[in-house]
């Protein structure tokens, strides 16, 4: 095992057929060796392994606690779930910390009135590894209640540990997590967030008026069909266009008669990526067929920026079943409008050389410029 490179060494272990050589492979200071000595002394020794990996389950470098934990619970160990109840009362905070983090692998019910008694340990994060290890264990009344006290724990982490277990052990608990959408830490708002469908009304609208737009992203695609209007807002106001495209996702995923007509306004929006968000949003919830028809009505709207990008839209589309409707526009009163089509004519129209023909006649010479040029590159 005298290899300098962590990935031969793994190779090594992987083809190894001596057990002493692999035990010594545990203590390898890169993880992925030790992961795999772990899985080639399971393979070769089986239950016989045991004795081995209890002994490292608690001083084990934690990334592989885990992986320890979940090697023990294969081989059908009984004694390990002891090992670390007992672990939780360590002296030595490390020690516990694994504890918690194994019972949350090993999965064993009966360790969750121990585990719920870590709740309360010193340490923060031996009180985020206990949340997370109950989240895995079945839960109860008791475990909700307990897991809610610490979402007004001082650490934040904690705190997102917290949001995360109570939203798995007590479902629709959106007013118990309602005070954090007014946390002081960005990332325990990003948490509580990702829940935003659940949230009361106040609560909800805190997260998508949110300062940080890692947040606002994040109550956008977690919302729910009640806060289309927010959604709305997000999709025509917000400054970041990662929000307007969570919006746009997120609208694309309800009902049509829901999310149409306020996608339909994301067309004009100053971002391309965003632009074709809303059309894929639009083809989701409205079909294809049902998109270019939606667009299609909006080339007789009264506001030329409309009009002028629903072309393009239609465009995007390919949609040549639109081409009588995207014809009329050669007449339009907004130079801008007939310039895009202009631009579309080769997607959307299956014979355009009439049209361009035709818009090399304008009145407006750059318009009629544009169709000319257009003829020239086609021929």
């Amino acid at each position: 095992m005298r290899i300098a490179d962590p990935t031969e060494r793994a190779r090594a272990v992987h083809a190894s057929e001596s057990p002493t050589a692999i035990v010594q492979a545990l203590c390898d200071p890169s993880p992925e060796v030790a992961r795999a000595a772990i899985r080639r002394l399971v393979d070769l020794e089986g239950s016989r392994a045991g004795d081995v990996l209890r002994a490292r389950l608690l001083v084990v470098e934690l990334s592989l606690v885990a992986d320890v934990a979940a090697a023990l619970r294969a081989i059908g160990d009984t004694v390990a779930v002891d090992v670390a109840i007992g672990g939780l009362s360590d002296d030595v905070y490390t020690h516990r910390l694994a504890a918690a983090l194994a019972l949350g692998a090993l999965g064993e019910h009966r360790a969750a009135e121990p585990v719920r008694a870590a709740l309360r340990d010193p340490i923060a994060g031996v009180r985020a590894a206990a949340l997370g290890a109950l989240m895995k264990l079945e839960p109860d009344e008791d475990t909700a209640t307990e897991c809610a006290r610490l979402l007004s724990d001082s650490d934040a982490q904690v705190r997102i540990a917290a949001v995360r277990t109570v939203v798995r052990v007590a479902p629709g608990s959106g007013g118990t997590l309602a005070p954090l959408a007014a946390d002081e830490d960005c990332l325990v708002r990003l948490e509580v967030a990702r829940h935003a469908a659940g949230l009361p009304d106040q609560a909800a609208a805190r997260l998508f008026a949110d300062p940080d737009k890692a947040v606002r992203e994040a109550a956008a695609l977690a919302a729910g069909s009640r806060q289309v209007g927010a959604l709305a807002r997000l999709l025509a106001e917000d400054s970041s266009s990662e929000v307007r495209r969570a919006a746009a996702r997120t609208l694309g995923a309800f009902d049509a008669d829901v999310a149409a007509d306020v996608l339909v306004s994301g067309i004009e929006d100053p971002d391309a990526i965003v632009r074709a968000a809303v059309l894929h949003a639009l083809e989701r919830s409205l079909t294809r067929a049902g998109a270019v028809a939606r667009l299609s009505r909006e080339l007789v709207s009264l506001r030329p920026q409309r009009r002028r990008w629903s072309v393009y839209a239609l465009a995007h589309l390919n949609a040549f079943e639109a081409s009588s409707e995207v014809w009329r526009l050669a007449d339009d009163p907004e130079p801008d409008v007939r310039l895009a089509l202009i631009q579309a004519a080769p997607v959307v129209l299956p014979e355009p050389e009439p049209l361009l023909l035709y818009m090399a006649t304008d009145p407006d010479q750059a318009v009629q410029d544009s169709a000319r040029n257009r003829l020239v590159r086609r021929r």
